[in-house]
């Protein structure tokens, strides 16, 4: 019996990545262009009041090792999450990649996640010869387009090598 529940798990369970070069070679998520767009108002929104880049990128509660508040650095996206974005869309090719700033919901593990803290994070987009961006269905949904650019990859400070 117990052999017949490995077989199944292996059968249909998605495996989730075992090592760090997994982890680092699909970081990243695909969202619908409503959902960028609402992400990068919310980024430009806060912008208008700040005076530096430290307001704008402050980590609240992460503490670096001089005892001072840090902040966000960067972000990590995955090889095969940028050749995904980078594969031409129908009829357009993808020529470039736009990276938005925005604001978008964190959880305490810095994935993006409804009803968390707004926190600075970067999207990605396909871009045409024309230097539009493209529209594309990644998940094959007829109403609500999902995956028109990406994001969520890894950021700095928290998850630094």
């Amino acid at each position: 019996m117990r052999k017949l529940i490995e077989f199944l798990k292996r059968l249909f369970c998605k495996p989730k990545p075992n090592t760090m070069k997994e982890t680092l070679l699909n970081a990243g998520s695909f969202f619908s262009m409503t959902t960028l767009q609402s992400f990068v108002k919310n980024f430009k929104t806060h912008v208008k009041d700040k005076k530096s880049s430290a307001e704008i990128f402050d980590e609240d509660g992460i503490i670096d090792a001089d005892g001072k508040t840090d902040y966000r650095r960067a972000e990590l996206f995955g090889k095969n999450f940028l050749m995904e974005l980078l594969e031409n869309k129908g009829d357009k090719e993808v020529v470039a990649l736009r990276f938005y700033y925005a604001l978008a919901p964190e959880d305490a593990d810095g994935n993006i996640k409804d009803g968390g803290k707004l926190k600075p994070r970067l999207f990605i987009v396909p871009v045409d010869e024309k230097g539009k961006d493209i529209r594309f269905n990644k998940a094959g949904m007829k109403d609500e387009p999902s995956g028109d650019g990406g994001g969520n990859g890894i950021n700095c400070p928290r998850q630094c090598a």
